[in-house]
């Protein structure tokens, strides 16, 4: 699993814009401050995975599937998370 700055920075910013709108619906977002906000939003992307890669054994030690009425739960051995470092 790869998982990309840029792509979360992305939703956290598109997620932004719909929470103002919903919060502010009679109030365009602002363009002043779109790169602060950019910038927060990477940074914030950027520690979320960071983080998650630094404490994979720890947070991934189960996988539950569910197939209809079937119930399987599985013990993961081994977390192998890749950190892309774009952005």
């Amino acid at each position: 699993m790869s998982l990309d700055v840029t792509g979360m920075t992305a939703a956290i910013e598109a997620a932004f814009a719909t929470e103002w709108a919903k919060s502010k619906p009679n109030m365009a977002l602002p363009a002043a401050g779109q790169e602060d906000r950019r910038m927060l939003f990477a940074a914030v992307a950027r520690g979320i995975l960071e983080y998650l890669k630094d404490h994979e054994d720890e947070i991934f030690k189960t996988i539950t599937i569910e197939e209809g009425a079937g119930r399987r739960v599985h013990k993961i051995v081994e977390a192998d998370l890749d950190f892309s470092r774009s952005a």
